[in-house]
């Protein structure tokens, strides 16, 4: 029986990204607004802060770098942000960003995914969706020792 593993590791990197973000929603899920912005320590980022950085990584290095979206990426923002988007919305952009990676991933040719990623310290495209996907997994874990020095 062959087994097509391009669609299997497509299907496994937007599942485990999937799941990180409903972990993403359930750690917010609790906070009230102003909590979601509170930086417990300083220097250090908050909730919110961590969300709007996840929500752009995945918007510019896959929506607008292989997806061609045209997101155009503020990064000093994503941890500056003074103005910050209610919370709704902010889980909201974050849904919307993990449905653009599955999009994007689901319809790239097996081709793709070994060619050069366009921001070429990454490697190859494989090697890319996999560091995002640890990244976003190194700040969701930031987000739950936010959630101890807090205690919503």
């Amino acid at each position: 029986m062959a087994v097509d593993l391009t669609a299997e590791v497509r299907n496994a990197l937007a599942e485990e990204l999937k799941e990180l973000c409903v972990s993403v929603h359930e750690i917010a899920e609790p906070f009230s607004e102003r909590q979601l912005w509170a930086k417990p320590v300083e220097p250090g980022n908050s909730i919110g802060h961590l969300i709007l950085h996840l929500t752009g990584n995945l918007n510019h290095f896959v929506g607008a770098q292989l997806g061609g979206t045209g997101y155009v990426r503020d990064r000093e923002r994503e941890f500056t942000e003074s103005q910050p988007p209610s919370k709704s919305e902010l889980l909201t952009n974050l849904d919307r960003a993990v449905a653009t990676f599955r999009r994007v991933v689901e319809n790239l040719p097996a081709d793709r995914l070994v060619e050069t990623h366009p921001h070429a310290k990454f490697g190859s495209v494989l090697k890319a969706l996999v560091h995002l996907i640890a990244h976003f997994a190194l700040h969701r874990g930031q987000m739950s020792y936010i959630v101890r020095l807090l205690k919503p």
